[in-house]
């Protein structure tokens, strides 16, 4: 199954809202450099658990957990919103145990 690429990126955008508090909405100041690039596409694995509900892969946790310090600044895309408030990306969130940002 090929997906198109907007739908990833839009997909990696809406588990980037969905994750952590905190670190999220700022980058982090004790961070090396060298930490973490904001990047949604590393969000891709999580396009079926978001889509459609599925469970979300270790791939897809393991992304998520990366892009935690990114999740605030991905939901500012107003074209991304209806996807990060979704249920079903609270439910990924949830079931990688990353905590829903607040923004």
């Amino acid at each position: 199954m090929t997906m198109k690429p907007n739908v990833v990126l839009v997909l990696v955008l809406v588990m980037a809202a969905v994750t952590s508090p905190g670190t999220l909405c700022g980058a982090s100041r004790t961070a090396p450099a060298a930490a973490t690039k904001c990047d949604p596409l590393a969000l891709r694995p999580c396009a079926a658990a978001i889509l459609w509900g599925e469970a979300p892969s270790t791939a897809c946790c393991a992304g998520l957990r990366a892009q935690r310090r990114c999740l605030c600044r991905y939901a500012k895309n107003p074209d991304l919103r209806k996807y990060i408030n979704s249920q079903n990306s609270r439910k990924v969130a949830a079931a990688c145990s990353v905590p829903a940002p607040r923004c």
